[in-house]
């Protein structure tokens, strides 16, 4: 295990704001093994959302990226930051995440490798995969274990969700690490893992309203999809039947049930009622 004293004393010397969602990671195995996992190399530019005081950030600058972008909310520690790191390499922007990755200027290819502010861990993700400029060509996360799980449950899991399905649509998602919530400063009340998106493309359909369609099915807790996005988009019940025969997707199955492929198929069969 990594000394992580040092780590905690200089957290100490700073008040976490909270509100951030701030919770300090003190071991550097953990980051080190993060950066591997996306395979961060030379060619690379790498956005670090959330940078703290670092300890990620260095893990990221030895692998010698090409460029090495900085989003840290909080002024104070992202002047810390900046006496910290001072390659010309490293560009840090005072900015919320949201509000910068749909305007982001970076030259592919590009990576993400961040521990996550819990509070905008699923927005994030959704945001880079649906806004941003560049597609990033690998995510590495740190994400509470409970959000991991999620992405990574397979058909029929009932934790299966928006984010499950929209992760499956653009890549493969896999969780790499678990991780004590005894390795963060101050603890959080919940363990983490690592989830690495990886092979990233482009999807051959409209992600913007795919995401509209996602929203529409999970909208009630455990509906059947004729209870939830055929009821939605006001399709009457022959329709509804002919429209799911075609897509091959039963209309008693929930949201959670269908695969990635049968909900490509059914998107393509109601692409024309989403407006």
């Amino acid at each position: 295990m990594s000394d992580k004293s040092h780590y905690i004393e200089e957290y100490r010397a700073i008040d976490s704001k909270k509100s951030l969602g701030q919770h300090f990671l003190t071991n550097d195995f953990v980051t080190e093994k993060m950066v591997k996992d996306a395979e961060v190399n030379t060619d690379d530019a790498v956005l670090e959302i959330g940078s703290g005081l670092g300890i990620l950030t260095k893990a990221i600058f030895d692998h010698n990226p090409r460029q090495l972008i900085l989003c840290e909310k909080d002024r104070d520690l992202a002047e810390i930051l900046k006496k910290k790191f001072t390659s010309k390499k490293i560009k840090i922007i005072t900015e919320d995440a949201l509000l910068l990755i749909p305007n982001l200027q970076v030259s592919p290819p590009f990576k993400v490798v961040s521990n996550l502010p819990y509070n905008i861990s699923s927005p994030v993700i959704v945001s880079l995969l649906t806004t941003s400029q560049v597609l990033p060509a690998t995510i590495a996360v740190m994400l509470q274990k409970e959000v991991a799980q999620r992405i990574c449950a397979k058909g029929g899991d009932s934790n299966r969700g928006i984010l499950t399905i929209l992760v499956e649509l653009f890549g493969q998602g896999k969780i790499t690490d678990k991780v004590s919530k005894n390795q963060f400063y101050p603890a959080p009340q919940v363990d983490s893992a690592v989830v690495v998106i990886s092979q990233i493309k482009k999807p051959e359909v409209n992600p913007k309203k795919f995401l509209k369609m996602l929203k529409m099915s999970f909208a009630g807790k455990r509906k059947k999809i004729k209870n939830s996005l055929f009821s939605t988009l006001k399709i009457d019940f022959p329709k509804a039947q002919n429209i799911s025969k075609r897509a091959g997707v039963d209309l008693d199955l929930r949201p959670e049930d269908l695969t990635i492929g049968q909900w490509k198929k059914l998107f393509n069969e109601i692409e024309s009622y989403l407006r």
